[in-house]
């Protein structure tokens, strides 16, 4: 009995190492290294330790996807990368990816703005992003989190 009790320990760790996502991955974007933090259903938190001005956080999503991190479904447009799932999880007509960041402004560019709403991530609080992924530079120590979030009422 105690034989399975240990071991039905060891596979809800598993489990529960699974669902956390693959937090703590590295991704070397450009000259950009970006640490996956948080990946799940609900959301995927990153943050820039050595910034790329030159690359977005799309290229940050598209390296960690193309690793198998994270599942980005989604699509190109004239405004760049539009996300239509985030770790198989869909956008619906109820529900959809918001973006956040810890960016504000930069050389006359707003990149988010809090009252569009606002996320906090371990004492971080991020802004609703004005740009979509294509647009917001990975800018060292800037944080960014998708979140599926209810649509307004």
């Amino acid at each position: 009995m105690q034989k399975l009790k240990i071991c039905a320990a060891g596979i809800a760790a598993c489990c529960v190492l699974f669902a956390a996502g693959c937090a703590g991955a590295l991704a070397d974007v450009g000259a950009a290294e970006v640490e996956l933090l948080e990946s799940d259903g609900a959301r995927v938190v990153l943050f820039v330790r050595e910034g790329d001005g030159e690359k977005s956080l799309y290229n940050a999503l598209a390296a960690f996807n193309e690793d198998g991190e994270i599942a980005l479904g989604g699509s190109e447009s004239e405004f760049g990368f539009y996300i239509t799932s985030v770790n198989g999880v869909a956008a619906t007509d109820d529900h959809y990816w918001a973006v956040y960041t810890s960016l504000g402004e930069r050389d006359g560019t707003s990149y988010s703005d809090a009252a569009w709403g606002t996320y906090e991530y371990e004492g971080h609080l991020l802004a609703s992003a004005s740009l979509g992924v294509s647009g917001l530079p990975l800018e060292e120590g800037a944080y960014f989190a998708l979140v599926y979030t209810p649509m307004a009422a």
